[in-house]
């Protein structure tokens, strides 16, 4: 009984120290975001650049040449979509006050369809939502990141020139060759696939980026360059981004021209572009790389979002699949990594092709394969000793 008693004590302390850490995990989270951010965004920028360098590296190119090419094509992006920025604020301070204009107009001719009092709750339901404050809230959002891009480029500079020591590192950490060698494992696994992962969405969000710019170019849409940089970087966002990426421009080209057949265009070509390329490239080149769950994917969307804002959006993905790859290989919260995945095969991610087992048998395989190796030796001496002499 007393024993029992120890055992449920044990558990209840145990529980309330993995609610307390949570707890601490989570105010840590929110209340630390000008510190975490950036040194998050840091490493997300690092790793899409060493993504360069090792396929620059594949290619034949010496590191320096690859490191050079990679940091040197990385700044040109970031001055391009700077330069995208500055030179279009003018033209949508100035076609504001002409997008107000049409906007009444097609409230107007809603009232002859649908009715003056329909059209009287729209604009309430309008007011209500207060689309300023809320666009003032993401401009704060996304100022402050760019405020703090100074404060990235130097926590990237470092992880750059400290690329490959994690290794020697581990060597002084873990003594033990095997305990290094699973740590290893370990980190290459989770650095391969989020490597891969911002490595893909990047090519594949320019794509999509370039595609929806050929079509509002083409129709004439008023600043396509600033439409297909926010297209690009809301591809980032699962889901909700593809959708905004196509609501954002429809509205223009419907505020913009007398007629809807511009408006219907941009619906059709940029939601076919979305589509193609999140239901048929992406997942072509993506592969298994994530394994993550839909559902998984809206909650750390949600929950990302909610403690870091404009910022967690844009990192849930890459975060979240961080943390599956890192419960995988640990026994103790490999569980977590099961739920989370999209159909419990959290082995997937690290096989080859047209591998049906795991490429690293897990700790509990390794103990079986050498408590089946010693029970041979044992059989194998004790034939041996009972084997009658000549």
């Amino acid at each position: 009984m007393a024993h029992e008693t120890e055992h449920v004590g044990q558990q209840f302390r145990t529980a309330a120290l993995v609610v307390l850490g949570l707890c601490g995990l989570l105010a840590l989270l929110a209340h630390g975001s000008s510190f975490l951010i950036p040194l998050v965004i840091a490493g997300l920028l690092t790793t899409l650049i060493s993504a360069g360098i090792s396929r620059l590296q594949h290619y034949g190119l010496p590191t320096w040449a690859a490191m050079s090419v990679s940091i040197t094509a990385f700044f040109l992006l970031v001055y391009a979509f700077a330069q995208v920025f500055s030179s279009q604020l003018d033209v949508v301070s100035d076609a504001l006050p002409k997008y107000g204009n049409r906007f009444d107009d097609i409230l107007g001719q809603l009232s002859t369809i649908i009715g003056e009092q329909q059209v009287e709750h729209i604009s309430a339901f309008l007011s209500d939502m207060d689309f300023s404050s809320q666009a003032a809230a993401l401009a704060s959002s996304v100022s402050g990141l760019f405020g703090s891009f100074g404060l990235v480029l130097m926590y990237s500079a470092f992880l750059l020139a400290e690329r490959g020591m994690i290794t020697k590192k581990l060597g002084f950490l873990f003594p033990d060759p095997e305990k290094e060698k699973e740590v290893q494992d370990v980190i290459s696994s989770v650095g391969h696939g989020i490597k891969r992962y911002v490595w893909i969405k990047t090519v594949v969000s320019l794509l999509t980026g370039f595609f929806c710019y050929l079509v509002l170019k083409f129709l004439g849409v008023d600043f396509s360059e600033i439409l297909a940089l926010l297209i690009f970087l809301l591809n980032f966002i699962p889901t909700v981004g593809s959708i905004l990426g196509v609501v954002f421009p429809a509205l223009i080209s419907l505020l913009q021209f007398d007629t809807i057949t511009p408006f219907l265009i941009v619906v059709v070509l940029c939601g076919g572009v979305q589509f193609t390329v999140g239901n048929i490239i992406e997942p072509k080149f993506m592969g298994d790389t994530l394994n993550l769950s839909p559902f998984t994917v809206i909650v750390a969307l949600t929950f990302w979002s909610s403690i870091w804002g404009v910022a967690g959006a844009f990192m849930s993905v890459p975060i979240t699949a961080s943390l599956v790859i890192l419960f995988r290989d640990i026994p103790a919260l490999r569980p977590f990594a099961i739920l989370l995945s999209a159909d419990g095969d959290v082995d997937k991610t690290r096989r080859k092709p047209g591998q049906t087992k795991p490429a690293h048998p897990s700790a509990r395989e390794k103990t079986q394969q050498k408590i089946e190796s010693l029970q041979d030796e044992l059989k194998k001496v004790h034939e041996e000793n009972t084997r009658p002499k000549s």
